[in-house]
């Protein structure tokens, strides 16, 4: 049912509004029209009879149908909202009475008397607090006890109950009323104190609040006092010098750098300044200084006796470095570990390049061969057992002849230990097959020819033995050749007729027995004086090399230029321009003198033609020689 006046909801059987009190109307229990309509409305029926064998339909009075567009829409929404809306307020409504309800039942316990207070009731009071106080004496005398009045309901100085509710504005109903602002608060349980008490006890509450101050004050001062002490002997120790452990300010870092084009680390130590700083691996002490302490440590130092005196020799590639400081507060202090650095360098291997042979195993037929290698300068080169390091080259080429005996495999040692590297080996195994006729050359036998073939002040010679009556061939170029049958020894002299190597082919042959042949590999390389007469001009000769270079072949040409680039190092190759500003002219040189090229650097070179490289002449040079 919806008040008239207010909107609000009520059940039908309710006479007045819930709300406002308004009467409700009497005709409220009438149904709606939407309600007759959804409720009440007949289904449409065909009634058939059965009369005689005949059929008769009859149909109802013709009743209006619901029809959904006549309903009001927006009449229809606006109840269903106003009833959404009546929900919510009632829950809230019922929320506000239960609290309600809960303080009311919280006030009952806490009861409290209210009287309003006047000046005669301050008389009357007065009096009533004497007599009572009397009568307790009384009592307390006599053995008996204050019993509590009690008043009629209609008595006007009856006490008021108040239960402590004081009305809020959120409720709609409150009004401000006098009865609940009291001027005078008593308690039921008997007759209301009087002033001075009050006021003592309120006195008491309150010297008790000042001795709880004052005790928390006298405990916040001695704290202070307490912490200031702390502070003062503290300053007081440091002033006097005495050590102080202070691991949390000191700490370690490690960081990669290179020193001189080479791999290093860097050890960072953070510390207090002036602080001793002393690595346990290296033997060294440092200042700090600024807050830290900076120490670069190449790697080939951990690695490298030849460097430093507390590498470790090692034969892998890598290796794992620990560095451990320790830091020191005073001379006279302890020192203290700091968390130990770890970090892993890279050990690289002496480099070696193995010129002759060409590979780690050889089939040779020589019974003395010339084993050449390239390395690094200034490394130290053992060859079969005998130090070669002062034989080393400008070019870094090094080479030993050694003997190799008809029995199969002869292994051949190598050792190079480089600067700032790890010392490399190496074996070279040269095969030479067993022999049934026994053909050798003296151990001295030259391997290297540095005069014209037909100098009559030349008299080198190739000598060797062989088997007694054996007959020697010599099937490369040469002359005088001399045979003992006796002894078998023999000798000779070699014709070169190709600059650089030229191989000589000996071979023994007696009857019965398998010939022996021995191939002797000779560096052949005329003086300077005489290579350099034969030399034709470069520059003016470019186009003619170019253009018949299969007839120019070994001939040898003279040419000034600079090093524009270097393309390898072993051999060393590079690119030369030989040309003017107006027109350049490059010429690729494989570099077979004592001289190592640089860039940007002039020479006069002599070398002879070897064939094109990518439309340049390519030459081997024999001879450098620098231009200022």
């Amino acid at each position: 049912m919806r008040c008239p006046e207010c909107g609000a909801w009520n059940a039908a059987y309710l006479p007045n509004c819930t709300r406002c009190g308004a009467p409700l109307p009497e005709n409220m229990s009438e149904k709606a029209a939407w309600e007759d309509s959804l409720h009440d409305k007949k289904p449409f029926l065909r009634i058939t009879k059965y009369d005689d064998g005949e059929t008769a339909e009859e149909e109802p009075e013709a009743e209006a149908r619901y029809d959904p567009e006549a309903v009001d829409a927006s009449a229809l929404t606006d109840e269903v909202e106003e009833l959404m809306t009546r929900r919510e307020r009632g829950e809230r409504r019922l929320a506000a009475l239960r609290e309600h309800a809960a303080e009311v039942r919280r006030a009952l316990r806490e009861t409290e008397i209210i009287r309003p207070h006047t000046e005669e009731d301050e008389e009357n009071e007065a009096r009533a607090v004497s007599t009572a106080r009397a009568a307790d004496e009384g009592r307390s005398r006599s053995g008996l006890r204050r019993e509590v009045l009690i008043y009629a309901d209609d008595d006007p100085e009856a006490p008021v109950y108040h239960d402590g509710y004081v009305p809020e504005s959120r409720e709609e109903d409150a009004e401000e009323s006098d009865e609940y602002l009291p001027r005078r608060v008593r308690r039921s349980s008997g007759s209301a104190p009087s002033i001075p008490e009050t006021e003592a006890r309120e006195k008491k509450k309150k010297s008790a609040v000042r001795t709880l101050l004052r005790f928390f004050l006298i405990l916040l001062v001695c704290a202070a006092v307490a912490a200031g002490s702390v502070l003062a002997a503290r300053t007081f120790v440091i002033s006097q010098g005495v050590q102080v452990r202070r691991d949390n300010t000191a700490y370690a870092e490690c960081v990669a750098t290179e020193v001189d084009g080479r791999p290093a680390h860097t050890i960072i130590v953070h510390g207090r300044e002036n602080a001793t700083v002393y690595l346990k691996e290296t033997l060294s002490s440092y200042v700090v200084a600024d807050g830290t302490v900076t120490v670069t440590i190449p790697d080939y130092m951990w690695y490298d006796t030849d460097s430093s005196t507390y590498a470790t020799a090692v034969d892998t590639d890598t290796m794992e470095v620990t560095v451990t400081p320790y830091i020191r507060y005073s001379q006279e202090g302890e020192q203290y570990e700091i968390e130990p650095l770890h970090f892993t360098v890279d050990v690289p291997e002496s480099p070696v390049y193995l010129l002759n042979p060409a590979t780690l195993r050889a089939e040779v037929g020589v019974s003395v061969f010339e084993v050449r290698i390239n390395v690094p300068a200034g490394s130290t080169v053992i060859i079969d057992g005998t130090n070669v390091s002062t034989l080393i080259r400008e070019t870094g080429n090094v080479s030993k002849n050694v003997q190799v005996l008809p029995v199969g495999d002869n292994t051949i040692s190598i050792s190079v230990k480089s600067k700032y590297c790890r010392e490399t080996k190496m074996e070279v195994v040269l095969y030479r097959a067993p022999q049934e006729i026994p053909l050798e050359l003296v151990p001295t036998v030259i391997t290297e020819w540095n005069y014209e073939a037909d100098d009559p002040v030349n008299q080198a010679s190739i000598s060797g033995t062989t088997l007694p009556g054996a007959t020697i061939t010599v099937e490369s170029p040469h002359e005088n050749l001399e045979v003992n049958n006796t002894t078998g020894d023999f000798k000779f002299k070699p014709l070169f007729p190709l600059l650089g190597n030229n191989d000589v082919v000996i071979r023994s042959s007696y009857e019965g027995r398998a010939d022996s042949v021995i191939t002797h590999t000779v560096y052949y390389m005329p003086t300077a004086d005489v290579y350099t007469r034969r030399a034709w001009d470069l520059d003016s000769q470019y186009s003619d090399l170019i253009n018949y270079i299969s007839i120019r072949k070994g001939t040898i040409y003279v040419g000034t230029g600079v090093i524009k680039r270097i393309i390898s190092s072993t051999p060393q190759l590079a690119v030369m321009d030989i040309g003017n500003e107006n027109f350049e002219k490059l010429v690729l040189l494989e570099n077979s003198s004592k001289t190592t090229w640089m860039v940007g650097t002039k020479y006069r070179i002599y070398g002879e033609a070897y064939g094109l490289y990518d439309t340049m002449p390519r030459l081997t040079v024999r001879y450098t020689y620098l231009m200022e």
